[in-house]
């Protein structure tokens, strides 16, 4: 009977034994599983940090670069205003030059069309009291028979010469448009 009782300690030890074997390594995969979760928890933390912060940082720069936007646009449109009174203020200037300028401009002009035999001085309204028909006679080029038409260009100061069909534009709007286009670019990097 001791033999079987000592066999019968032995069965009992080797599966006491066998049954602490299996609670430790249960308790190490728990262990281990725990540490799992605890470093995906403190990924998915990190993540969500880093993700919190790109977010914060794509809206700070877009609000900034908004703001520069806004910015530049406002300091366009002021030197785009500036630009346009300089403009305004040339045509007005233009639109009340006194009798004697308006006429040396005019006479030059027609200088320019001394070889061409007979041309048509249309006048801008604005502009018809500076010159008439006898200052055109006797302030021509000699060669050059100057025809000036009754009508007048409305709202307009300066002329218009037309020579066999074409119409050669020297009203003052239409000169300091042109201008413009030839001088903005210089004189925007001269102001600005």
């Amino acid at each position: 009977m001791a033999d079987l009782k000592l066999l019968t300690e032995r069965v009992v030890e080797k599966e006491k034994a066998a049954i602490r074997n299996e609670i430790e390594e249960a308790k190490k995969q728990a262990e281990d599983d725990i540490q799992a979760a605890e470093a995906e928890e403190v990924q998915k933390r990190l993540q969500a940090k880093e993700q919190i912060e790109s977010d914060a940082e794509h809206d700070y720069t877009i609000r900034r670069n908004t703001l520069d936007i806004r910015r530049r646009n406002e300091v366009l449109a002021a030197k785009q205003s500036i630009l346009d009174n300089m403009f305004k203020e040339a045509k007005n200037r233009l639109d009340n030059l006194d009798d004697e300028t308006f006429r040396q401009f005019t006479a030059n002009v027609l200088k320019q069309f001394d070889k061409e035999g007979q041309v048509t001085l249309k006048l801008g309204e604005k502009s018809a009291h500076s010159i008439d028909g006898t200052w055109v006679t006797s302030n021509k080029p000699a060669e050059l028979t100057v025809l000036v038409s009754k009508d007048t260009v409305k709202g307009q100061s300066g002329f218009i010469i037309e020579k066999n069909g074409i119409e050669y534009n020297f009203l003052f709007d239409s000169l300091v448009e042109d201008a413009r286009t030839d001088i903005l670019p210089d004189i925007s990097n001269e102001l600005f």
